[in-house]
């Protein structure tokens, strides 16, 4: 199952999420009704005395006995129902910052970028390495430093707000590769849209949840007379005790949408470091932990869905059918069939053991990543989007171990990491970048613009892989500027893009790439909402895409044509559809309008894109950086990261495979 099937795969869980939350909620709105009829009964029993002396009482008897009562019905079910709505609206609010809410709300403590604390830069260079690997910009981590169990967990609604968090016992128990096997779990959840679902079920159960804490609230709370406060103390053990069912709900919800994927994410997390005895050995410390993977924190009984492994301890009545996960045997008898049944016995680890990246390949291997990106590249790079390859991760690993230490230190620092982009996006010309220094130190300062000309003359050493990857490394740090800083940081971009009144296309690549990704954090934009299902309302942004992607690779009008055709076979495209359009039409404003409308097109529409853009760049013998850059540059804009480019052994160097799928 490719990425493409999993997003579609994913908006029917959402589907079927908001179903298994309509039914709980009518559920409970149907026992709420049921207690109101109860006390209702009891209240009308009560006033029969009086009723009667006024003939009376067999009218008040058949109210109080019958099953439907119109007002008693309005109030308790339009009351029920409006609690659950506010209560899970306003989480559902409090959620839109995204992972890190959920992350602050646990407990978690964000980790600086810079930190220099030897299990903390091992985790952060882990989680980098495999965002470079995924095309995603490095999420934010967390670490829940009060829980010794070992646990983790990815939440977000997008890879622009998402964030990895994972608790003390991961970081000082696991050794390098058991944490890569479970960051690479993580990031499964993120690629395939399972952080997104884990999110919106947090604030929809909410509600949910919410009348068993009124219900507790007002037992508590009863006070007046004897009479007043039984009857307080009745209604709050009603509510309590449906809010226990509503909570029971719940767990079988979270357990429906998330048992199956953990088997998933966790065949996701092999393919993503190809070395199964990672994740096994993490799965084994957690069956042989003290305190498992258990938590403390209040927080996680609502969240557990989200966790790499139970995070929450159940009575043994109830573990097959609240359980969020399978069992840790069962999971390690997918990965290890041979597993005799014994679990590892947990002791902390040596201190320098496994901190430091992983070494390069040996000299003879370096070639395999060597040079400019080849067809064979290009189509595994397409082919595995949201499912990144071994070699894909190693050429990750490698390519963060040799970045220099002044870049590696810019992107941690939010002043550097600001000016590295500024130096990235200087123009090449001598004069106009005179020109464009002295408008930086206008909007900063001197000191500044003499830092963005040093990077600015380090860069042409640096390739657009290395440069793209310094960019997703930056984004967390550029996440934690604040609101006036990130405006001032958008208006010296905004000012470098404009200066020569023209934008070319690296730096309309590393522009979108950013303000994408960092508008989505900072003005709380979602994931774009599906508007087109047929590719006739796409026809004219898809050739718009098509030409300009023919034309970037310097070729003849002839060629570009050939390149267009080639491009347009894959869609089956036909006619005017299907003719080059005229350069003048295939301006980068005219690529931005083509994949703003391309962000609302359905998974299926999206990977027939990115498709045919890949048959384009492969129908000549080479494919040029530039071509690389907008590949990159389109799948960043409709959601769909594309991995590095690296042919493996897998494809043996024949890009028809992709064009067959």
């Amino acid at each position: 199952m490719d990425f493409f099937e999993e997003q579609d795969l994913a908006r029917k869980r959402s589907s079927r999420l908001a179903f298994l939350f309509a039914l709980a909620v009518i559920g409970v709105c149907a026992a709420v009704y049921g207690l109101g009829l109860v006390i209702y009964h009891f209240t009308a029993s009560n006033t029969a005395g009086v009723s009667v002396m006024v003939g009376q009482y067999d009218q008040v008897r058949h109210a109080a006995l019958s099953l439907w009562n119109p007002t008693v019905f309005v109030a308790a079910v339009g009351g029920t129902a409006l609690l659950i709505a506010l209560g899970s609206l306003y989480k559902i609010a409090r959620l839109r910052d995204g992972g890190s809410a959920v992350a602050l709300a646990l407990g978690g403590r964000r980790l600086d970028s810079d930190s220099t604390k030897l299990e903390e830069r091992r985790l952060l260079n882990v989680v980098e390495e495999l965002a470079i690997a995924s095309g995603v910009p490095v999420p934010d981590v967390y670490v829940l430093d009060d829980e010794p169990g070992i646990n983790a967990f990815a939440a977000g609604n997008t890879t622009s707000d998402a964030v990895i968090g994972v608790t003390q016992g991961t970081v000082q128990l696991l050794e390098r590769a058991e944490l890569q096997g479970v960051i690479g779990h993580e990031f499964s959840h993120i690629l395939n849209g399972d952080s997104r679902i884990n999110l919106r079920a947090i604030g929809l159960l909410h509600g949910i949840f919410l009348l068993a804490i009124v219900g507790r609230f007002i037992l508590h709370g009863s006070r007046g007379t004897r009479r007043e406060g039984a009857s307080a103390a009745f209604v709050g053990v009603g509510l309590l005790a449906i809010g226990s069912i509503g909570v029971l709900f719940g767990r079988m919800i979270q357990s429906a949408i998330s048992r199956q994927r953990e088997l998933l994410a966790d065949a996701s997390a092999v393919q993503f470091t190809r070395d199964p005895d990672g994740l096994v050995g993490a799965l084994k410390k957690i069956g042989g932990a003290q305190s498992h993977s258990y938590l403390d924190t209040p927080g996680a009984d609502e969240a557990s869905h989200i966790f790499f492994s139970e995070a929450i301890r159940r009575f043994r009545l109830f573990q097959g059918l609240f359980r969020t996960h399978p069992p840790i045997g069962d999971r390690i008898r997918k990965l290890e069939p041979q597993w005799d049944g014994e679990f590892i016995e947990v002791a902390l680890p040596e201190i320098s053991k496994g901190m430091s990246s992983p070494p390069g390949p040996a000299p003879a291997e370096m070639s395999a990543f060597a040079g400019a990106p080849n067809e064979a590249a290009v189509a595994e790079a397409v082919a595995h989007i949201g499912k990144p390859l071994p070699a894909q991760v190693e050429y990750a690993s490698l390519l963060h171990s040799r970045l220099p230490d002044l870049w590696i230190h810019a992107v941690h620092q939010a002043p550097m990491a600001q000016a590295m982009v500024f130096g990235l996006l200087l123009a090449q010309d001598e004069v106009l970048r005179g020109s464009e220094i002295r408008a930086v130190a206008e909007l900063t300062d001197s000191e500044t613009a003499d830092l963005v000309l040093r990077f600015h003359s380090e860069a042409g050493e640096r390739s657009s892989a290395e440069k793209i990857a310094l960019i997703d490394m930056a984004m967390p740090t550029l996440r934690s500027l604040s609101a006036d800083e990130y405006r001032r940081f958008g208006r010296v971009v905004q000012a470098l893009i404009e200066s020569d009144r023209r934008v070319n296309l690296f730096e309309y690549t590393l522009s979108r790439m950013i303000q994408r990704h960092l508008a989505r954090h900072f003005d709380r934009m979602g994931q774009t909402p599906v508007k087109f299902r047929s590719l006739r309302a796409l026809l004219p942004d898809i050739r718009v895409l098509l030409s300009t992607l023919a034309r970037v690779g310097s070729r003849s009008e002839e060629q570009a044509t050939q390149a267009l055709r080639h491009g347009a076979q894959v869609l089956h495209l036909t006619g005017e559809h299907a003719q080059l359009l005229p350069a003048e039409q295939c301006t980068l404003r005219e690529v931005d309008a083509a994949l703003s409308r391309y962000d609302a097109a359905t998974p299926t529409l999206k990977k027939s894109l990115m498709l045919s853009c890949a048959a384009t760049v492969m129908a000549d013998d080479r494919v040029t950086d530039r071509e690389v850059e907008l590949i990159r540059a389109i799948g960043d804009a409709v959601d769909c990261p594309v991995p590095p480019f690296v042919a493996s052994d897998e494809n043996h160097g024949n890009p028809q495979r992709l064009r067959d799928r």
